[in-house]
């Protein structure tokens, strides 16, 4: 390859400069055109503002030079969109004198004898529209104060294109320069002598994708996603005749399903919980992708193989088997914006909808199956009957696991063996006795036993036609009726054996007490928190409240507190002990093993 340091001015000996349609928009920010104008302002020193990597086309008759831009539409795009707004700051005789310079190196010609230009760079799909407009100037005056630049120092957030962004920041920049300077910085961006970018050019022959990853190192690196569409597109422009084919494929398999408006883009853009670790849903789609082909082995690889699998997958794959490949792609993606559901303060849950696996998976931080569950989507698409009946087996398997203290450590193996037969689930499934659970459920975590006694109540407001609410948002307290400080106020309530026998040593009552006072059993739902006060206070007193402090009776509209322990006390069973807390139990572990 060739590499030689030049102007800005190269430009003025292209034709049309392509960014490939597949490669990532424009992504640079606030802090990207701070650097970039700071410098350049700066007179006293020379500056070097990095490479452009361009692949020069084979000129075909009738048609304009065109080269392909490899790498460096970041800080082309920036360095253009600077032009233009240097451009537009000037006086109207001072406009007059550049224009020449302006035409010359942002617009071209197709023909020398044509009366119209068009703009010099084509931009990627997705920023294509406003780049024109920027270049063109054609942005109307609303439209330009609509624009807002995102700012994290200031904390201002902008949903506006990162191209009309970086048109208004350098145009406003303009205004606070001098005129000499702006007049200084035109004539030096366009001074053949001020080199300030290292142009490489590659011919026909020479591979770009594998340059194009070398040099990745430098500005704002590819994410996995844009690597890995990269190389699915470029292998496409390799394998296919035509590009017009590849174009069709991309348009019909990834814009219209990654880039089809603005909800599509921050859908995908958009980072959700993966255990510890925050992960775009493009990222966690292409990961879960990667497990269900089988080139991605959880055991064995980390998501920053993620890209370097997928090329080793693509390198050797057939015309056929490619396109095939983008295309279940795209219907995967359809299928995970639309199935893998995800949840905020505000969300609605009903025991009868498709939300309580993905509820649950959320509250216990389990991203390992999505996988698995995407499959299972793809597999029975047609079947929603055996669809609902595999993922109810996921919820079985978690929650068995999670009330009995099951490791998650093989939830990796346990996904690529579903993967491959998902009769397997039912083996796992009956690893956890019923025994385990009762004994899994007499001693809970509080995370655990809320998730537990929410679904419960759904699932008994599901199964009782007097109940005419079914859905409940995921906002309740969680509260120990006997408390976890139990000695001051409760000390005169008799400690009860199983056979309901009055435990007479003083030191093994505690201890059942203590062991007790952390079952299911013992623990229910609020609207909201006690007051720390009437926390420990006696039976009735926690129920009734005590002044201002309002008690357990005040925020029990859920159907565990209401019919499983104010009935009782308002028909005259004022005392709440191990018998209580044994019994309840019971009857919260049968519905808990009749819905898992």
């Amino acid at each position: 390859m060739k590499a030689e340091a030049m102007s800005l001015t190269f430009l003025g000996n292209e034709g049309l400069v392509r960014i490939p349609f597949f490669q990532r928009g424009y992504v640079w920010n606030i802090e990207n055109w701070e650097d970039i104008i700071s410098d350049l302002l700066d007179f006293k020193k020379s500056h070097f503002l990095g490479s452009l990597i361009l692949k020069q086309l084979e000129k075909q008759t009738g048609k304009p030079k065109e080269v392909l831009v490899i790498d460096g539409q970041q800080r082309l795009t920036t360095l253009s969109i600077l032009l233009r707004a240097l451009y537009n700051s000037f006086d109207e005789e001072t406009q007059n004198n550049c224009d020449s310079s302006i035409r010359n190196y942002l617009f071209f010609k197709k023909n020398q004898t044509d009366k119209n230009f068009f703009v010099k760079i084509e931009h990627s799909k997705i920023d294509k529209k406003y780049y024109q407009k920027v270049i063109n100037n054609e942005i109307p005056q609303d439209e330009y104060d609509a624009i807002v630049v995102e700012n994290p120092a200031t904390k201002t957030t902008s949903k506006s294109n990162k191209v009309l962004q970086c048109f208004k920041y350098f145009s406003d920049k303009l205004k606070e320069t001098s005129v000499e300077n702006r007049l200084e910085l035109f004539n030096r961006l366009l001074d053949q002598e001020n080199k300030i970018l290292v142009v490489i050019d590659l011919s026909e022959k020479e591979d770009e994708q594998a340059i194009f990853d070398t040099i990745n190192s430098a500005g704002v690196r590819l994410s996995s996603a844009d690597i890995i569409k990269n190389a699915l597109f470029q292998k496409a422009l390799d394998l296919f005749d035509s590009i017009e084919e590849v174009e069709a494929l991309y348009k019909d398999h990834w814009e219209n399903v990654f880039l089809m408006d603005e909800d599509a883009i921050n859908f995908w853009d958009t980072p959700r919980a993966t255990g510890r670790l925050m992960r775009d849903n493009i990222e966690i789609l292409l990961h879960s992708i990667s497990v269900i082909k089988g080139f991605f082995d959880p055991d064995k690889h980390t998501l920053s193989d993620l890209s370097s699998l997928y090329k080793s997958f693509i390198l050797k794959i057939s015309k056929v088997d490619l396109e095939a490949f983008i295309e279940e792609i795209s219907k995967y993606a359809k299928l995970f914006r639309e199935k893998i559901l995800v949840f905020n303060s505000s969300s609605l849950f009903s025991y009868q909808d498709s939300s309580r696996l993905f509820h649950i998976l959320s509250v216990c931080e389990i991203s390992t199956f999505h996988p698995y569950i995407l499959s299972l989507f793809y597999k029975y698409d047609k079947n929603e009957s055996k669809l609902n009946e595999e993922l109810h087996k996921i919820e079985s398997l978690i929650i068995r696991r999670m009330i009995t203290k099951s490791e998650t450590k093989s939830y990796n193996k346990m996904c690529k063996e579903f993967i491959k037969d998902n009769s397997n689930i039912d083996i796992k499934i009956s690893e956890h006795t019923k025994d385990e659970i009762l004994n899994g459920l007499s001693s809970i975590s509080n995370k655990n036993a809320t998730l537990l006694l929410f679904w419960v109540e759904l699932y008994r407001r599901a199964n009782d036609s007097k109940q005419s609410v079914k859905e409940l948002k995921y906002n309740y307290s969680l509260e120990h009726i006997m408390p976890q400080k139990w000695e001051e106020y409760w000390g005169d309530v008799d400690i009860l054996d199983s056979n309901s026998n009055i435990i007479m040593d003083k030191e093994a009552a505690k201890r059942e007490r203590y062991s007790k006072i952390y079952s299911i059993g013992n623990l229910t739902l609020l609207n909201s928190s006690l007051n720390t006060s009437l926390r420990n206070y006696e039976f009735s007193r926690k129920i009734e409240g005590e002044g201002r402090k309002r008690g357990i009776r005040h925020y029990a509209d859920l159907g565990i507190t209401r019919f499983d322990i104010l009935d009782n006390y308002d028909n005259g069973d004022k005392v709440w002990n191990e018998q209580k807390i044994n019994q309840r139990t019971t009857n919260l572990a049968n519905d808990i093993l009749a819905m898992w």
